[in-house]
């Protein structure tokens, strides 16, 4: 059974990594614009909205996102946690111990839980991907409320506006194990598309070759996240940093020397889509040299944050699981049986490849491991039917901000096509000019995350969002979706299943897009308890296991 059917698209003359960076999204999106309809969910069972939070609730089932910023208790936490790694990252670059192999993860390390490289000085890559929420969105009401997408460093202050603050579109993608994914490429033979990163793939790492590196150098230049204007302010940031030394001793002495021109700090604080910047996606105004050595270092920045991601602080193999492949540990009853109908009966291995051949065809697994080291991921991309999830404040992010930047002018009418959206040249025109014909086969589509840390959560309790728009918030309910999504389905958004039935229990909406939907899952024939037994398999993919 194959995991996706498609095909794909990559070298562009001339063009840079930069250039498909810097494009604004939203212009080349197709449909009509709409509302963001009523919001009608119930909240996950047991959660409790925490005290500190209540103030934050809006009418209409929606949430203040400035007022989360700054009394949730997950990003009080988060932000703490920040300081906390940053200082001792900075302690062990200062200490002068550190070989060369770990002073670029150590760089990368610092770049990632620092704020100040947004534009506003507000928003680390660490706010939104949690490394005790397996580097995913770590705030548990976003998850309830938002779908898990995060808040980014540009708060709105139109009277009125909802959301209060740019907001991405999507879930957070955890990060972990993600430097193991290829530059995005096009397999004939398989008439399938490999690797990159993104939930999308457009950080395909055509130019770097890396497509973790390409991937870091995406959200310091997302209108909706940290949101610098020019990838030459978080070079600017980057010098002026309480690590500049570390960054030139590690890159070269004088590689962040650069003549920055007066208006500097005006530029530079203000954010990326601005009427005032016209469009220009480096207004920065800068010799040749000094652009290019900028360019040079903004590639070396997202060089050592892709180090750190691939470090064993991010991407360990320390699950029960890996110490089960070393004959260290001892798998539980419950935990073997989900194991068996993870490669079984689920067929759930197709895609999340665990090293081991699957028995769903009658095969017999001869108890030889493949890889000692699965990514439980095959790279591709699938469009699995996941509903559209109304929650996501991205739609009523419909009007221009005080900055003239209007993120979704489709409102409610934009569908998120996934990997369809990259070829289609949402993000800027992808680097292979040859993968367009392919979208067709595409549309809809979004990558096969590792299933390594789904189940890693920062404390009991811990509401996590699933798939690209969180609209799945625990493993019960994504393994239950792709057990029966074919059994209940009814032709509804979110929010209206049939009275009698139960959203994610007997009813699940429409798809988003049915485009290339994957017609290999949605009736597993899964019990309740072998449901209950592959999550419990799930949970031995999560690092930090001690045997």
């Amino acid at each position: 059974m194959k995991c996706s059917e498609g095909f794909s698209l990559l070298s562009l003359a001339g063009m840079t990594t930069l250039a498909m960076l810097m494009v604004v999204p939203g212009a080349s999106a197709q449909g009509t614009p709409q509302p963001a309809p009523p919001l009608n969910f119930q909240l996950p069972a047991g959660y409790q909205i925490p005290p500190a939070d209540q103030q934050c609730i809006l009418s209409g089932q929606r949430l203040n996102l400035q007022c989360i910023i700054a009394n949730d208790p997950d990003a009080k936490r988060i932000r703490a946690e920040e300081a906390m790694l940053e200082a001792q990252a900075l302690a062990a670059a200062k200490s002068g111990k550190l070989d060369p192999y770990h002073q670029v993860q150590t760089l990368g390390e610092l770049e990632i839980f620092d704020p100040k490289l947004a534009v506003n000085n507000n928003k680390a890559c660490s706010f939104c991907h949690d490394p005790a929420a397996g580097y995913g969105n770590g705030i548990s009401i976003l998850s309830v409320f938002t779908g898990g997408t995060n808040p980014g460093s540009v708060p709105i202050t139109v009277h009125g506006a909802y959301p209060n603050n740019r907001i991405g579109k999507r879930n957070p993608q955890s990060y972990t194990y993600a430097t193991y994914f290829p530059p995005l490429h096009y397999n004939q033979s398989q008439a399938d598309f490999y690797g990159g990163n993104f939930w999308d793939g457009r950080a395909t790492g055509y130019k770097l070759q890396n497509a973790a590196a390409n991937q870091a150098e995406g959200p310091p230049l997302d209108p909706d996240e940290m949101a610098n204007p020019d990838p030459a302010c978080v070079v600017w940031k980057l010098s002026r940093s309480n690590y500049k030394f570390f960054f030139e001793q590690i890159y070269g002495v004088g590689s962040l020397e650069i003549t920055w021109p007066s208006d500097v700090q005006t530029i530079c604080t203000t954010p990326i889509g601005a009427a005032v910047l016209n469009g220009n996606p480096t207004p920065l105004q800068l010799s040749p040299t000094d652009r290019t050595l900028a360019g040079k270092d903004f590639d070396e920045f997202a060089y050592a944050i892709a180090a750190y991601e691939g470090s064993d602080s991010v991407s360990p193999f320390t699950s029960k699981f890996d110490y089960y492949l070393a004959g260290k540990a001892t798998l539980t009853t419950q935990e073997l049986n989900g194991y068996d109908l993870f490669r079984g009966k689920g067929s759930c291995n197709t895609c999340h490849l665990d090293g081991r051949s699957s028995t769903l065809l009658g095969g017999s697994d001869t108890g030889q491991a493949a890889s000692v080291q699965p990514l439980f991921t095959d790279t591709t991309y699938n469009n699995l039917g996941i509903p559209k999830n109304v929650k996501l404040p991205f739609y009523s992010e419909d009007t221009p901000d005080q900055w003239g930047f209007n993120s979704n002018p489709l409102g409610f009418g934009f569908t998120d096509e996934g990997m369809g959206l990259f070829l289609d040249g949402f993000d800027g025109v992808p680097p292979n000019l040859s993968w367009g014909v392919l979208l067709p086969q595409f549309e809809g589509k979004f990558q096969t995350s590792t299933a390594r840390n789904s189940a890693m959560v920062p404390y009991p309790g811990f509401v996590k969002a699933h798939m690209h728009n969180g609209y799945l918030t625990s493993l019960k309910e994504v393994v239950h979706f792709y057990n029966t999504r074919d059994v209940y389905p009814y032709p509804v958004l979110s929010g209206n299943c049939p009275q009698g039935t139960v959203e994610k229990v007997t009813c699940w909406p429409m798809p988003e897009d049915s485009n290339n939907e994957n017609t290999t899952i949605g009736k597993l024939g899964l019990s309740d308890e072998e449901e209950n037994d592959i999550v419990a398999f799930l949970q031995t993919l999560v690092d930090g296991y001690k045997p």
